[in-house]
């Protein structure tokens, strides 16, 4: 199945059609509760009216553009969660402080693994502040943020639940071998001040994807979501691409997206396309770029971007000798 054919069981929302800017529009969000899940709604950005990413813009090409990025395939938010987590190393973990009675929340950077679930796993020492916080009440958070993130344009992860020690011996072991495969070099976990624990009755995890990609799931929608087989090594990929082959994106960018862009960058890959960074104007945006059909290692995924340069490549072609015939 191509990649479009896909856009109808996946979460696309687009940047353009979700930001609904102009110039007398607030910053606004609003949380609705609907089957269970928690959705984090986007209302408005306020824009130059002019930007590519405003509704103002009637430009032809922008228009396009906004169409087609409506529809471009992206991973499920629950994929998504699940994808932050299970590329994530360190996180904030935020527990009922007992130095303020335990009444408001403190955050401690903390490392973590994920099991075969989705459920952070850590090596918490009895002598930190944290530990002593969730021994008296469990209930807390953990943020992750994407590998490079740099700000509020890139993918972060909320996820909420309860935190305890692991008391089983086998499952005292696979957090163990799950931690070391994060953290090879945490020879510590073994000193006898530190313990297993793991979150459980995860109630629910809260995406921001970016500017205006937001959305929450459940508990048992996280849990039934899956990590993407493509995350985990698209940071290669994506710096020989921008290394070597940026004049290729730009073209992709202009034959399957239709917006004429000066310069392209990958920010990012999965399973069913490309996250990008592009400069058009003097403005820079993030947009979608599905495959032509899914990738699921990287083997299909060089396949298919080979496929997709000497498709952009051969109508770049065919559209400068059509204008030169004119």
């Amino acid at each position: 199945a191509s990649s479009m054919s896909l856009a109808s069981r996946l979460i696309a929302p687009t940047l353009a059609l979700r930001a609904r800017a102009s110039h007398a529009a607030r910053a606004a969000r609003s949380t609705a509760r609907a089957g269970g899940r928690s959705l984090l709604v986007v209302r408005a950005h306020e824009v130059k009216a002019d930007s590519a990413v405003s509704m103002e813009n009637l430009d032809p090409e922008i228009v396009a553009f906004r169409e087609h990025q409506s529809t471009a395939a992206k991973l499920s938010f629950a994929d998504e969660c699940r994808t932050l987590v299970d590329l994530g190393r360190y996180g904030v973990i935020s527990t009922f402080s007992r130095e303020h009675g335990g009444e408001y929340p403190t955050g401690s950077i903390v490392g973590f693994a994920s099991d075969e679930k989705g459920r952070p796993v850590f090596a918490l020492s009895s002598m930190s502040g944290h530990t002593g916080d969730l021994k008296a009440n469990g209930k807390c958070s953990l943020t992750v943020t994407a590998p490079g993130f740099t700000g509020a344009a890139d993918a972060r992860v909320t996820i909420t639940g309860t935190v305890a020690p692991i008391t089983d011996s086998d499952d005292q072991k696979a957090a163990r071998e799950a931690y070391l495969a994060k953290h090879p070099d945490a020879f510590w976990v073994d000193f006898g001040d530190f313990a297993w624990h793991r979150m459980d009755g995860i109630l629910g995890a809260r995406l921001v994807g970016g500017f205006a990609r937001a959305g929450g799931v459940s508990g048992d929608e996280y849990a039934a979501g899956a990590p993407d087989p493509v995350a985990g090594f698209s940071a290669p990929i994506a710096s020989h691409m921008n290394a070597d082959h940026v004049d290729s994106l730009v073209a992709m960018v202009g034959h399957y997206v239709g917006l004429t862009v000066e310069d392209a960058a990958i920010t990012g890959l999965d399973a069913i396309g490309m996250n990008m960074k592009v400069t058009r104007g003097g403005e820079s945006f993030k947009i979608r770029l599905p495959f032509t059909e899914p990738a699921r290692d990287r083997k299909a995924v060089k396949e298919v971007l080979v496929g997709m340069t000497k498709a952009a490549a051969k109508a770049a072609a065919e559209a400068a000798k059509a204008e030169e015939e004119k």
